[in-house]
């Protein structure tokens, strides 16, 4: 293990990160920004640049980069999302708007239903195939019409990845260029992060960690056609750049458009939904977060603005992050 940070951090680090680590040698990386103090802890020691997959933490880049786009004048929240297609899909009743496709209102599932079985295999460790093999953009565009024709629109949050990814879509649409371009452009760029994108390159220094399942089998990197619901790969440093916006670092019109994505536009269960991000009540403010995890892969993000901390965990194996949060949160 490597410690990187204030020694009085580091020291309230340490345990928790060694406990999070376990017995296993998959890669983990973590970083905590507490006010001006910031710390990384990684292993093995190089890891900490590394980048890993973070799954649906790729949701509240997406969400945040609609808030970006509401900001400017560019989208309207309550537009149905068929306006920015230009088309109308087969929806039985009525398109769901770009905020309930933000807020898992849509209506779609969470993974278009032919795949549901391969999906839970994998995440149950029960397979290292990759479950999207042999489905192309033709395919799940047939998925996603399948979908939208039995989607029950605007009632209770219920998590869909295709909605999400269905938001990306047409925000791309209505700008005129592919996602990645969009995403770089208007959110990734102007907040100085340079190492999270969609791709997997097969050699350093970009390479994205290998992650393994519950046996520690090597599994599959996710390739999926929802994209701008899970695809991301990122180094924890770039997540915590992309937390402290939430308390004025970084652009005016990006920090204006996080802070619109981390208001509440709906309720799920305990939590308050804005657009992608899970927010709850926490001593002395609101905890915005998100967790992730692909076919090994596990992350996730958490920035209490009023207290300027937040804390970032990616790993290459599924581990107790909601617990090392907590810690480091001083819950």
């Amino acid at each position: 293990m490597r410690l990187q940070g204030e020694s009085q951090t580091n020291e309230r680090l340490d345990v928790s990160f060694e406990k999070l680590k376990g017995a296993s040698s998959a890669p983990l990386a973590v970083g905590v920004q507490d006010g001006a103090r910031l710390c990384f802890a990684a292993f093995p020691d190089h890891e900490i640049d590394r980048r890993f997959e973070i799954g649906s933490v790729t949701k509240v880049f997406t969400g945040s980069l609609l808030g970006v786009m509401v900001e400017a004048g560019d989208v309207d929240p309550e537009a149905p999302v068929d306006h920015l297609f230009g088309k109308a899909l087969p929806w039985p009743v009525r398109p769901p708007t770009l905020v309930e496709l933000a807020s898992h209102r849509s209506g779609l599932p969470n993974t278009p239903k032919p795949l549901f079985w391969r999906e839970s295999l994998a995440a149950l460790s029960l397979s290292v195939k990759d479950p999207w093999r042999g489905v192309d953009a033709a395919k799940y565009r047939a998925m996603l019409m399948a979908a939208v024709k039995q989607a029950r629109v605007g009632e209770a949050p219920r998590y869909s990845s295709m909605g999400v990814s269905l938001l990306g879509d047409a925000l791309a649409h209505a700008a005129g260029m592919d996602f990645a371009d969009l995403l770089d452009q208007r959110l990734l760029r102007p907040l100085g992060i340079r190492r999270t994108d969609f791709l997997r390159p097969e050699e350093e220094p970009d390479l994205v960690a290998i992650s393994v399942n519950d046996w520690d089998r090597p599994v599959p990197y996710l390739r999926d056609q929802m994209a701008p619901a899970g695809m991301l790969a990122s180094t924890v440093e770039d997540q915590l750049r992309f937390l402290r916006a939430a308390w004025g670092e970084g652009p005016d019109e990006i920090v204006k458009g996080v802070l619109r994505a981390q208001t509440p536009v709906a309720q799920m269960g305990a939590v308050a939904i804005g657009y992608c991000w899970l927010l709850a009540p926490h001593k002395g403010g609101e905890a915005a977060f998100h967790n992730g995890g692909t076919w090994g892969s596990q992350a996730e993000v958490v920035v209490v603005k009023d207290r300027r901390i937040a804390v970032a965990a990616l790993s290459a194996k599924r581990r107790h992050t909601d617990e090392f949060v907590s810690e480091m949160l001083g819950t």
